[in-house]
């Protein structure tokens, strides 16, 4: 009832005026000229920038004064993207790149385009899963606007475009030459870094030419350079401020035994001479540094470069040849952390001590001063893209049929470096050091007389690279169209006025291949997995739109597609998607809209064509609890969630396509130029959806079948028996869980639905300047899904196990310009999340969810600009200027003790810009 209130009062707001407006409003304005021009969300050229279709639009002027750095912080900035993502700062499956999540959806539900076409996937996979846009790649100073079209837009633009589509537009025209240098960097130390630009155009006779070029250095943040979490000492339980077990010796209970702090002393050099005689209440003591978990980085080295051609000459009055160029390369370094060793990794780093006849395990992290330094370890990532197209438009002579036609390709390439230790050197290595040759093997546990003093030695950095091996992966993705359309905006004309017409046809080739070392796939690494896979798909697709106006306040729009598309060697898929829009305008300055889609997307290639891949994971042995544990809740069993087993994944080559549908209303009102308010209601319903099997879900039918609640032999025991490996009846550990294997199914659903609300107002003064107020609010009112039938529906916006991502983000911009000064001020307001506590609800955790929030999170940039001369001016920009920390969570007692998926830990930082007009 609330959501609906909260709804209805937002619509309220914005119509009242309408009763004064619209007794003021003349009924007829006087004619004039207005150049009619491509929309997103539509193909066919027109004057109304409102539509049907609800887009927000981001100048290169609001980029710029609102001191955004680059794309993605542009898009991440902006209140539909309220999901939470994977960015630099999770030193995961994509450490390098930047996606997005519009309306809490995977990233890969939301299409990424430039200029109107597609660019290629990012190589490697978002989650170690599935395939998403890269937007790092992307340089901000070729941007002239990017469009935000929220909801289902399949029907125009194909596959994918579920959450919305975001359309980087680039510029195409330029006058004169521009130079741009900015300099940078934080408060708290670290991430210094140097951008410079420059842009230009030349128009020559028929020929037009713009060009670009833009270069960025950027310098790593690691955890080290903040306060807030450069020690477990920063630790907001008080109990758990102890030190990471850099020299650590146990035994099976957990239990630890002790090395004497004289031990400890001779190890205090390490990490920067903070190792110490340390101690874990109820474990006992131990060599540990409280600042390792801070030498990771949280922010990327990198340095970039991009170039950007544009050009167009006219062959006639009625015809243009145009090409367009844009190519990047970027370097990244990124620090994952530490790396360890613990003997015997296959019995969980137990070994048999046969100097002590116990169950013991050892554990070394290796310090900087160990490995060579700090960068030893760090993953190189270099990539390289490209977005190319050309083609020719125009109008068939005298007629009103204007034409497009064009071939586009987009490329990206990943090669990635990283150091890391291989299984049978550093077990070889380990044992001439201190473990001794194995003196026999008790039930798969190898027997040792180690030398326990040698343990405690440091490693020389030699010694280290001994048993360490390069991992190379050289990943590529690329996806090209040939592409023809025909508009007509005056197809013919009916008593409200003329017909628009559009037509696409479109041929295409996509390919992803991400080949990953093999020895990381067999194993030869030492606690290492990886994906891996190739595979490529062809399309085809028609499509047509028409705009009708159906009375003189009413027009309607109508769009269809046609996509067919075949995994080569595999299956084929096709769908048919439409979209019907409406628009009402009693009044000129009045629009009420609404409409409906459907949508599609085919599977990622990854999920498709991704080989065999390992993972680690924590299952609940539902067979062992049953058969060990009798009678004890599951939730109270040994084996509940506790048994860490390695999984192996791969792709289903028989996957159809995901499949969607959306609606939305709203309104708009524009009484002058200079203002504007907007509400728009969304709801997107996902069917189909990609998901792995239910590891739970298939522990559960594996017990059933074991225990013979289900019959053993009927095709479902077969094929989950054969999915869970186990230990034999005679090992250590009877029946124990050793693998699980999976594959993604077609079988999810989702949905969500929200309101976007807008308002602008500008204003001009005598002798203050104009000002400018912005603002925008979303709010996610519902957001469920169910990943299996047999499931109970999930409340994404109230448990949070599954999700954190933000229930209302709203924006608010205040300019102010001169003829010398122009100053903005930039706020965006992030709602309340979930804390680490209420994440943990779905584990048995009890108690009120309102109590376990953190509270709304301000980021404030600013603006100071000034123009020294008509060609120079100055801009000084602060970011995050009220130095805003993430939120206090008592509860996140993991490092770096901050949702790193919602915010970022990098405090307040200046940018200083200078830039000359030629």
């Amino acid at each position: 009832m609330k959501k609906k209130l909260l709804s209805a009062a937002i619509c309220t707001a914005l119509v009242a005026p309408f009763a004064v407006g619209a007794a003021h409003a003349q009924d007829s304005q006087q004619a004039t000229d207005i150049d009619k021009v491509v929309v997103t969300g539509s193909l066919i050229p027109q004057v109304e920038v409102e539509t049907a279709t609800p887009v927000q639009t981001i100048t290169a002027e609001d980029i710029q004064r609102q001191g955004f750095r680059d794309v993605y912080d542009v898009l991440r900035s902006q209140p539909l993207a309220t999901g939470a993502v994977q960015d630099a700062q999770f030193s995961g499956f994509t450490p390098s790149a930047e996606p997005i999540s519009l309306l809490g959806l995977d990233p890969g539900f939301t299409l990424v385009l430039i200029d109107g076409r597609p660019i290629a996937d990012y190589p490697l996979l978002y989650n170690g899963q599935s395939n998403f846009v890269d937007l790092a790649s992307i340089p901000t100073s070729m941007v002239e606007r990017i469009d935000i079209a929220p909801g289902n837009q399949s029907a125009i633009y194909g596959s994918s475009a579920i959450a919305g589509v975001v359309n980087i537009i680039l510029k195409k025209r330029v006058d004169g030459t521009s130079l741009g240098l900015r300099i940078g960097g934080y408060e708290e130390g670290g991430g210094g870094n140097v951008r410079f630009q420059l842009t230009g155009g030349h128009s020559a006779g028929n020929f037009d030419l713009v060009y670009g070029l833009q270069y960025i250095d950027q310098d790593a943040i690691y955890g080290f350079d903040r306060k807030d979490f450069d020690s477990t000492n920063d630790n907001p339980d008080p109990t758990l401020r102890f030190g990471s077990r850099t020299f650590l010796r146990s035994l099976g209970n957990g239990r630890y035994i002790d090395p004497g702090a004289a031990t400890c002393a001779g190890l205090g050099n390490l990490y920067n001479s903070t190792t110490i005689y340390d101690t874990r209440p109820g474990r006992g003591n131990y060599c540990g540094s409280r600042a390792e978990p801070g030498f990771s980085s949280i922010q990327n080295k990198e340095e970039a470069i991009a170039g950007y051609l544009n050009a167009g000459y006219d062959l006639s009055d009625n015809a243009e040849l145009y090409g367009m160029l844009l190519v990047n390369r970027a370097k990244t370094e990124n620090n994952g952390g530490s790396r360890f060793w613990q003997p015997s990794i296959d019995t969980g780093g137990f070994i048999i001590n046969d100097n002590t006849g116990r169950f013991e395990s050892f554990q070394h992290i290796f310090a900087p001063e160990e490995t060579g330094g700090l960068d030893t370890n760090n993953e190189r990532i270099t990539s390289d893209s490209y977005n190319f197209a050309a083609g020719v438009k125009g109008t068939f002579g005298s007629s009103m049929w204007d034409y497009d036609a064009y071939y586009a390709r987009s490329e990206y390439k990943v090669k990635s470096r990283q150091l890391w230790a291989l299984k049978a050197e550093i077990e070889d290595f380990f044992r001439d050091q201190f473990l001794g040759p194995q003196l026999g093997e008790y039930y798969g546990y190898p027997i040792y007389a180690p030398n326990e003093a040698a343990f405690y030695q440091a490693l020389t950095p030699e010694q280290y690279r001994s048993f360490n091996s390069e991992i190379k992966s050289d990943s590529e993705t690329w996806t090209h169209n040939l592409n023809f359309q025909l508009t007509n905006t005056e197809l013919f004309n009916l008593p409200a006025g003329p017909v628009g017409f559009a037509a696409v046809l479109q041929v295409g080739e996509q390919s992803w291949e991400n080949p990953t070392d093999p020895r990381v796939v067999n194993g030869e690494f030492w606690g290492l997995t990886g994906t891996q896979g190739a595979g490529e798909r062809t399309n085809e697709a028609v499509a047509m739109e028409f705009r009708v106006p159906i009375f003189s306040m009413l027009t309607a729009n109508a769009s269809v597609r046609y996509d067919h598309y075949k995994n080569k060697g595999l299956n084929s898929d096709d769908d048919t998607t439409y979209k019907v829009g409406l628009e009402f305008r009693p009044i000129e300055s009045l629009l009420f809209r609404g409409n409906y889609a459907t949508a599609f997307k085919a599977p990622d290639m990854a999920y498709v064509f991704a080989g065999d891949s390992g993972f680690f994971t924590f299952v609940t042995d539902y067979y062992r609890c049953a058969t060990e544990e009798p009678g004890v809740p599951i939730d109270e069993c040994t084996f509940s969630g506790s048994e860490q087993v390695f999984g192996n994944r791969s792709g289903s080559p028989d996957l159809q396509s995901i499949t969607a549908k959306s609606w939305g209303y709203g309104v708009v009102w524009s009484p002058t130029p200079n203002f504007d308010i907007s509400a728009d209601y969304y709801n997107i319903k996902i069917d189909n959806k990609v998901s792995d099997m239910s590891l739970d879900q298939l522990m559960q039918t594996e017990a059933a079948c074991r225990l013979g609640d289900l019959d053993p032999s009927s095709p479902t025991c077969v094929d989950a028996l054969a999915r869970v490996g186990r230990a034999s009846a005679t090992a250590p550990e009877p029946f124990q869980v050793q693998s699980i294997e999976t594959n993604p199914i077609n079988i999810s659903k989702e949905e969500v639905s929200g309101i976007l609300a807008s308002a602008n107002y500008r204003w001009n003064t005598d002798g203050w300047g104009t000002f400018s107020v912005g603002l925008q609010y979303n709010v996610t009112l519902d957001h469920e899904s169910q990943q299996f039938p047999q499931d109970p529906v999930i409340d994404l916006l109230s448990e949070p196990f599954y999700s954190s991502e933000f229930r209302t983000i709203t924006s608010l911009s205040l300019g102010w310009n001169t003829d010398k000064w122009n100053a903005t001020l930039y706020t965006v307001r992030y709602g309340q999340t979930p804390n680490f506590e209420a994440q943990l609800l779905e584990e048995g955790y009890e108690g009120s969810l309102d109590a376990k929030r953190v509270d709304a999170y301000y980021r404030v940039n600013t603006t100071l600009g000034y123009q020294f001369t008509e060609n120079a001016s100055l801009t000084l920009t602060v970011n995050n200027l009220l130095n805003e920390d993430p939120p206090d969570d008592p509860t996140w007692t993991t490092y770096p003790y901050y949702n790193i998926f919602n915010y970022s830990g990098y405090g307040r930082s200046y940018m200083l810009e200078m830039n000359w007009q030629f």
